[in-house]
């Protein structure tokens, strides 16, 4: 008897559903005004005033145990703010064959190409990291009809060249829903507008592919969804990331200034993106302002722009659980955004001038389910710069990054994993390095 009772509400309950889902298309018809509907093929749907005061309830006892039934979250002294803690431990070990100046993290940039020491890893060199580790604390409060979120989180990156483990600040924002012209409204530290996370590769190295843009910055940033699968992000960002070099005054001597970065308008970004079920694909624009001063004496400028697109996408063809992930920058003045970060820009002493240098590159990842305990992702990437005559023979001019790892996952929050990554660098004056790096990773999530 119990049981049919609960069947019973369950239809009842999914009949409502469906009302409110024809609701949300279609207009209501009631008493007091009558409406003819555009197509005469749709016909509009009509509740009764039980129906509706039905209606209303079930929704905001849904809502409200949506909110109290946030998967790990707990209150405090039965206050409104519900707290969530998270994060996993995470051990790295990683040899390399040649010199890479950055242990942990497999940065391209960072390949030796005179050379190398033998504390770079010249004759091999073995590391054990926690680094990658990380701790975040998210609450949400519901503060009227909108919803007011905290996310606050770290690792252990403050020595991004070493392998000592350095608390570093990751995320710090708050955000408020609906606050905006419909829109939501964060401020604080996050994710830059012009990275797109859903697109990044499932690597186990820390850094990934040389043209990812992956950069957190603090920012002002509004969001609002203008149809359904469609969200458009508009943000202010601190003007940070901007990587200047000098070029020599004659052939044989070099003269080295003090570029010192004194933006005066911060970076402004916007991005499309378009989320579904089976695909997750983001265009984003930059525009920069680019100002300096050498040694003090005056200041120059130069407007900066570039373009992101990039994405995830499922291969039903292939396996349910199988995705590709995409993307592809092109830009002037850019090249702080990026993982190899190489300089954005060049000050020319001959005709005193800024002289922005264009950066275009792009990866391909696949992850591939062998079963539901083993998965593997290949990854590829590439970077180029755009070299003038007058630099340095040693400045960065390109780099590829190619990666293959195999993922076990005995249980849901502990992941053991080994990974095979190959880079290479280029310099200006075709010289040239290449490192191997083997990594075994173990991460359990809590």
């Amino acid at each position: 008897m119990q049981q049919r009772r609960l069947d019973a509400q369950e239809r009842e309950q999914q009949r409502l559903r469906r009302q409110l889902e024809a609701l949300q298309q279609q207009p209501v018809i009631t008493p007091s005004t009558p409406s003819v509907p555009s197509d005469p093929s749709v016909h509009p749907v009509e509740l009764t005033s039980s129906e509706e005061t039905e209606l209303k309830v079930l929704l905001d006892k849904e809502a409200q145990e949506a909110e109290v039934n946030w998967p790990g979250s707990f209150d405090v002294f039965g206050s409104k703010t519900r707290f969530k803690i998270s994060g996993f431990a995470e051990l790295d070990i990683s040899h390399d064959n040649h010199a890479i100046g950055s242990p942990t993290a497999f940065v391209t940039a960072a390949i030796a190409t005179r050379g190398g020491i033998p504390a770079e890893g010249s004759d091999g060199l073995t590391h054990f990291s926690v680094q990658t580790s990380r701790l975040a604390v998210e609450t949400r409060t519901p503060v009227g009809k909108h919803q007011l979120t905290t996310f606050i989180s770290m690792d252990y990156f403050g020595q991004f060249f070493a392998a000592d483990a350095d608390p570093r600040l990751r995320q710090a924002y708050g955000e408020v829903s609906d606050i905006l012209f419909g829109g939501d409204l964060l401020l604080g530290q996050d994710w830059s507008t012009f990275t797109y996370l859903p697109g990044f590769p499932n690597t186990l190295d820390f850094e990934g592919p040389p043209s990812a843009v992956a950069t957190r910055r603090a920012m002002l940033r509004w969001t609002k969804e203008l149809r359904r699968c469609l969200n458009l992000k508009l943000a202010l960002e601190d003007p940070n990331g901007r990587v200047f070099t000098n070029a020599p005054l004659f052939e044989v001597v070099e003269i080295f200034a003090d570029l010192d970065s004194v933006p005066e308008w911060p970076d402004t970004v916007a991005a499309l993106a378009w989320e579904t079920d089976d695909a997750h694909i983001e265009g984003a624009v930059i525009t920069r302002d680019l100002r300096f001063s050498a040694n003090n004496e005056g200041t120059i400028s130069e407007s900066a722009w570039g373009v992101n697109l990039s994405g995830r996408i499922n291969m039903p063809w292939s396996n349910k659980q199988d995705f590709l992930t995409f993307g592809y920058v092109l830009g002037e003045g850019i090249g702080g955004l990026l993982n190899d970060s190489p300089p954005g820009a060049i000050y020319d002493f001959e005709n005193d001038t800024l002289d922005t240098i264009t950066s275009r590159g792009g990866y391909l990842g696949f992850q591939h389910w062998w079963n539901p305990d083993f998965y593997s992702v290949v990854t590829h990437g590439q970077l180029r710069v755009d070299n003038y005559e007058f630099q340095r023979p040693e400045a960065y001019r390109r780099a590829k990054y190619s990666s293959a790892n195999l993922v076990w996952t005995p249980f849901p929050k502990w992941l053991f994993g080994v990974e095979a990554i190959y880079g290479s660098r280029v310099d200006r004056d075709d010289r040239r390095g290449s490192v191997t790096r083997f990594q075994f990773t173990s991460r359990m999530t809590f």
